[in-house]
C-alpha cells in the first residue's frame, strides 16, 4: 500500500493522469507557469504539512511555490486556520492583496466569525460588507446594539424577523430588541406565525406562540393541530366562531388535506365554505389548491374542478394541468381551447406547439398540424425528435463547432489568470475553488473567448464546466462539447455485460451529473450516476461486494457499475420501456406504479406529459432526448419513440 502522503483520491488520480496528458500536448509555457506537474506535487505536500500543523515545513514549501498560479490558495488555507488570531491590519492587507480572488469573500466571512467570537464589534463593523448571510448579518445587528448605532436598525431587523422559517441563534438578541421596542409586538409575532404555517414550519409557529397571551397561544395550538392532522381538526372546526383567525386555520387545514386527499378536502370545503365569511383570496387559493391536487392525484373530478376556476385565478399550473388532463382523456377539442387560452409564454413553448399539432391532427386539420410539426422537427430536442418521428424524418443533429479557430492555450491562459488558476485548482482536486475561479473568469470574457474557454475545459476533461460554459453561448448545437462520451471503456463494457443501450447510460449520466465524477446532490446522491448511498449499498450487496463507503461510491468504476446495475433492474421491472425506467431511476418504481394508467394502455408521449412530478417529467424527456443525441456519436440509429413504447396499466 502506498504511504498516506502519496495516496490519491479517485478523482485526483483521474485528474492527475489527465494533467500529464495535457502537459504532454502543451507548448512552451511562461517561466512562472513552468513545471506545473512538479508544482502540483509541492502544493499537495504543503497542504498536508498545514494539515499536520508543520508550519515551518509549510512556509518553506510556500516559498518554493512562489509564482505558481494556485499558490495563494495555500495562503488562504493558512488564513482560515489562523483567523482567530489574525489582527485587523493583517486581515485588511490580505483582503487587499487578493481582492481579485474569489476566496476573499469566504476569507472575509471566516474573519467576521472570528471577530464576532472575540466580540470585537468595532472591527466587525469595519470589516462587515453587508452580505446576504443571516448569521453574519445578525452579528452586525448585535455589533450595532453593543455600540448603540441604532439608526435604521429596526427596519433591517424586521426584514429578517418576517421570514417564515427558523433563523440562526445569533439573531436572538436582535429579535429580542426588536420586540421590546416595537409599538405592537403581538401583531408582528402573528405575522411571522402566519408565514411559518404557510412555509410548513409548524414547530416554529408553535414556538413563536409562546410570546403571546394565553388566548392567542390556544389559537396557535389549534392551528398547529390542524397542520398536523387536518382531517381530524376540520371536523372540530366546523362549529367554531367565524373569526379571521379561524377562517385562516380552516383554509390552511383544507390546503394541507388537499395535498394528500383532494376529494376529502373538497368534501369539507363544500360543507364549510358557506358558513364562514372567507375572503375572495382565500376562496380562490383553496379552490385552486384542491383542483391542482386532484390533478396531481389523477382524480377524475380534476378536470371539472380546474375548468370551473374563475379565469382570473388560473395560474400557469392550472392552465398546464387542465391541458394535461385533457391530453390524458384524449379530449382534443378541449385541449385546443385550453392551449388557445394559455398565456403567450406557455402557448409558444415547444411542448404545447407539439400537442397543438396533435390536437389539430385529431380534429382533421392536417395542414395546420403538419406545418407545426415541420417547424418542430428541425429542433434537436425532445419535442423536435417526437415531431421528426411523426413525420418519418431524420433527426436534425448537425455538429457545430463552438471555437472557430484552434485555441492558443498558452496565450489564452496568460491573458486570463482566472482561467489558469481554475485549471490548476481543477487538477489539484479543489473543484469548488476551481469553479469559482472559472465562472468569475467568464465575466471578463467576450463571446468568442467564452467559446474558446468551453473548448479548453473539454480538452482538460472538465466536462461539467465545458457544458455549462457552452450553454452561455448560442452554440447549442456543439454536440461534441455538450454531449461528450468520457469513461467510454467502462460504459461500453458494462453496456455489453448488462445488455443495456450505451446511449441510455450516457443519457442518464449526462442528466444526473454532467459527467462530474465527484458530484454530490443536496439530498446526498453521489457521483456520475448520482446514486443514493442506500441504493449503492443494496446494489453492492446483490453483486456480492462489501458495504461501500462514500469514497467507494464516488469511485468512477464502482459508480458506473452500481448505476448500470440499478438501471438494468428498473428496465427489467418495466419491460425495457425507457420512459418508465428513466422515471423509476429518478422517482422510484413505487411512484411509477402509482402513475400508470388505470384502465387502458396509453402512448408513452401522453404518459410522460402527465407525470405529476415536474422534475421527473423533465428528467424523462431529457434522458430520452440525450440518448438520441448520443446515438449519433456512438454510431447508432434508434428512433426515440421506439425507446418509449406503449404504457400498460400493469407491469
Amino acid at each position: 500500500m502506498a504511504p498516506a502522503s502519496s495516496r490519491l483520491s479517485p478523482g485526483r488520480a483521474a485528474r492527475t493522469a489527465a494533467a500529464i496528458l495535457l502537459l504532454a500536448t502543451l507548448g512552451p509555457l511562461p517561466a512562472q507557469a513552468s513545471n506545473f506537474e512538479h508544482q502540483r506535487g509541492l502544493f499537495h505536500d504543503a497542504s498536508q504539512a498545514l494539515e499536520r500543523k508543520q508550519i515551518t515545513r509549510f512556509r518553506q514549501l510556500l516559498r518554493e511555490l512562489e509564482g505558481y498560479p494556485a499558490q495563494p490558495y495555500l495562503e488562504y488555507d493558512l488564513f482560515r486556520r489562523q483567523a482567530h488570531k489574525v489582527k485587523p491590519a493583517q486581515a485588511e492587507r490580505f483582503f487587499d492583496r487578493y481582492a481579485d480572488y474569489p476566496f476573499v469573500y469566504h476569507a472575509r466571512g471566516k474573519y467576521l466569525s472570528a471577530l464576532a467570537k472575540r466580540r470585537d464589534w468595532e472591527n466587525y463593523l469595519r470589516v462587515w460588507d453587508s452580505r446576504e448571510n443571516t448569521r453574519l448579518q445578525c452579528f452586525a445587528f448585535q455589533a450595532r446594539l453593543e455600540l448603540q448605532r441604532l439608526d435604521g436598525l429596526d427596519d433591517e431587523i424586521s426584514r429578517v424577523w418576517l421570514r417564515g422559517y427558523s433563523q440562526p441563534s445569533q439573531c436572538d438578541a436582535a429579535f429580542a430588541y426588536y420586540l421590546e421596542n416595537h409599538a405592537d409586538p403581538d401583531t408582528v409575532v402573528w405575522l411571522r406565525i402566519e408565514k411559518a404555517f404557510k412555509a410548513r414550519r409548524p414547530n416554529l409557529a408553535r414556538y413563536l406562540g409562546r410570546k403571546l397571551g394565553a388566548d392567542d397561544q390556544a389559537v396557535v395550538e389549534t392551528w398547529y393541530r390542524a397542520h398536523l392532522r387536518p382531517e381530524r381538526s376540520l371536523k372540530r372546526l366546523a362549529d367554531v366562531a367565524d373569526t379571521a383567525r379561524n377562517r385562516a386555520i380552516i383554509a390552511h387545514a383544507i390546503d394541507r388535506l388537499a395535498r394528500k386527499n383532494s376529494l376529502k378536502a373538497l368534501e369539507f370545503w363544500n360543507l364549510m365554505r358557506d358558513d364562514f365569511a372567507f375572503t375572495q383570496n382565500q376562496v380562490d387559493e383553496v379552490q385552486r389548491r384542491i383542483a391542482l391536487s386532484a390533478a396531481h392525484q389523477h382524480e377524475p373530478e380534476a378536470r371539472t374542478l380546474l375548468a370551473n376556476l374563475e379565469p382570473s385565478t388560473m395560474n400557469d399550473q392550472a392552465h398546464l394541468w387542465l391541458a394535461r388532463i385533457q391530453l390524458r382523456g384524449r379530449d382534443w377539442p378541449g385541449l385546443l381551447e385550453t392551449i388557445k387560452r394559455m398565456p403567450v409564454h406557455l402557448h409558444a413553448e415547444n411542448e404545447w406547439q407539439y400537442w397543438l399539432s396533435r390536437a389539430l391532427e385529431a380534429e382533421g386539420r392536417l395542414v395546420e398540424s403538419l406545418d407545426l410539426l415541420e417547424q418542430l422537427a428541425v429542433k434537436s430536442s425532445y419535442y423536435g425528435f417526437l415531431a421528426a418521428d411523426k413525420l418519418e424524418r431524420k433527426y436534425h443533429i448537425e455538429q457545430e463547432n463552438a471555437a472557430s479557430v484552434e485555441v492558443d492555450e498558452d496565450s489564452f491562459l496568460v491573458d486570463n489568470p482566472h482561467m489558469l488558476r481554475a485549471r490548476e485548482l481543477f487538477y489539484l482536486d479543489r473543484l469548488v475553488d476551481a469553479k469559482r475561479e472559472w465562472f468569475q473568469a467568464l465575466r471578463y470574457l467576450d463571446h468568442d473567448q467564452i467559446k474558446q474557454a468551453a473548448t479548453l475545459a473539454s480538452k482538460w476533461q472538465w466536462h461539467d464546466s465545458a457544458i455549462r460554459t457552452v450553454a452561455k453561448t448560442e452554440h447549442r448545437n456543439d454536440f461534441s462539447l455538450r454531449f461528450p462520451t468520457p469513461y467510454k471503456r467502462q460504459v461500453m463494457a458494462l453496456a455489453q455485460k448488462k445488455e443495456l443501450d450505451p446511449s441510455l447510460i450516457y443519457g442518464v449520466m449526462r442528466r444526473e451529473s454532467l459527467f462530474d465524477p465527484l458530484a454530490r446532490s443536496n439530498v446526498g446522491a453521489l457521483g456520475l450516476m448520482q446514486l443514493m448511498p442506500s441504493t449503492a449499498r443494496r446494489v453492492a450487496r446483490s453483486l456480492g461486494m462489501k458495504r461501500p463507503r462514500r469514497s467507494d461510491i464516488l469511485h468512477v468504476e464502482n459508480n458506473i457499475r452500481f448505476g448500470t446495475h440499478y438501471l438494468k433492474s428498473v428496465m427489467n421491472r418495466f419491460d425495457n420501456n425507457v420512459a418508465l425506467a428513466a422515471a423509476a431511476y429518478n422517482a422510484g418504481p413505487r411512484n411509477v406504479r402509482r402513475w400508470l394508467p388505470r384502465d387502458e394502455q396509453m402512448s408513452a408521449d401522453l404518459w410522460v406529459e402527465t407525470v405529476p412530478f415536474r422534475e421527473t417529467r423533465n428528467y424523462v424527456q431529457a434522458v430520452l432526448a440525450y440518448a438520441t443525441v448520443f446515438d449519433k456519436s456512438l454510431g447508432q440509429s434508434t428512433l426515440m419513440s421506439s425507446r418509449m413504447g406503449v404504457i400498460k396499466p400493469e407491469y
